[in-house]
């Protein structure tokens, strides 16, 4: 599959999970809290990020499984284990570099790559430096017969009581040093010139997850200040550029808000809905680019907790 069938096929996934969830009166959630939340390979015990997180944990919604656990098929064979016919796999992308000569346009990456490799200089090449996507499948377990028993398992969720779960919300916020003020009023923004954020009182919301999915989204949001992870940020108002910046804090508060255990509904807000589908529709790279500047964000503020990473 080339660069632009790979941005083609995510970016349908997506719109079809934001049409979904506007079909479905704004009910669906970005994450699924049953089991296990976040999808990672069984084998490697890798931990899927940024579009990888986001992509397995719908398809692992949307097909049923009980597991977010994957593997790939070279992994399935040296197990001796066999896919159930029938079984869809599902994508996994990482990005990949091309080198070429500027002045030939020759594709010289191997040699480029050996020369790393070996740690040798490529100053004086005057070389071309092209990124662009590459995928691989990978199969969920539960698709899969013959692999070890505990790659079965149902885990033992290590549940936390909803009075330790808000504390550690609100650790995570404190421990970001993040100037925030609350205030009864109708709002929440970040404003960069003041590099505050402003929120209405905790009262004020519905619930305990309303209330940490507006701050986090706001502290996504702060992320992007120059000092910290240097995002435009005085983006016109509905345009493509203001989008982009609020499916970032979207997603950085989504990946949290899942990290913590609290439930995280895709936004009501119909105006950035259409916004984001619209944009997808007409920039294929959008939605991966923005889930990548989320990760980014995510972990920022969880290490700033001094938490782990939610995906490594």
């Amino acid at each position: 599959m080339n660069t632009n069938e790979i941005y083609e096929r995510i970016t349908s996934t997506i719109i079809e999970m934001l049409e979904e969830h506007r079909n479905n009166d704004f009910s669906e959630c970005w994450y699924s809290l049953t089991g296990e939340v976040f999808a990672r390979n069984i084998v490697s015990n890798h931990r899927y990020n940024g579009i990888n997180q986001l992509l397995l944990s719908f398809i692992k919604r949307r097909r049923n499984y009980s597991l977010n656990r994957w593997l790939t098929f070279k992994q399935i064979e040296k197990l001796n284990a066999r896919i159930v016919k029938g079984s869809k796999s599902a994508m996994v992308v990482y990005t990949s570099v091309m080198y070429l000569d500027e002045e030939t346009g020759a594709n010289i990456t191997r040699m480029v790559e050996e020369m790393l490799k070996k740690k040798q200089s490529i100053e004086h090449l005057n070389i071309k430096k092209i990124g662009y996507l590459k995928d691989y499948k990978v199969f969920n377990v539960c698709c899969v017969e013959g692999l070890p028993a505990e790659y079965y398992e149902q885990p033992e969720i290590d549940s936390l009581t909803e009075i330790e779960r808000d504390e550690k919300a609100e650790n995570l916020v404190l421990a970001t040093g993040a100037n925030i003020c609350y205030e009864a009023q109708n709002e929440a923004f970040y404003k960069p010139s003041e590099d505050k954020i402003y929120l209405p009182l905790s009262k004020q919301f519905v619930s305990k997850d309303a209330f940490y999915s507006i701050l986090l989204h706001e502290l996504g949001h702060w992320t992007g200040a120059e000092s910290r992870l240097n995002r435009p940020l005085n983006n016109v108002f509905a345009s493509p550029a203001y989008g982009f910046e609020e499916l970032i804090s979207e997603l950085s508060s989504a990946f949290i808000m899942a990290y913590l255990g609290y439930e995280s509904r895709i936004t009501d807000n119909a105006t950035y809905i259409e916004n984001w589908l619209q944009v997808m529709k007409d920039d294929k790279k959008f939605v991966i680019s923005a889930a990548s500047h989320a990760q980014a964000a995510a972990d920022y503020i969880l290490q700033a907790a001094n938490m782990k990473e939610i995906a490594a």
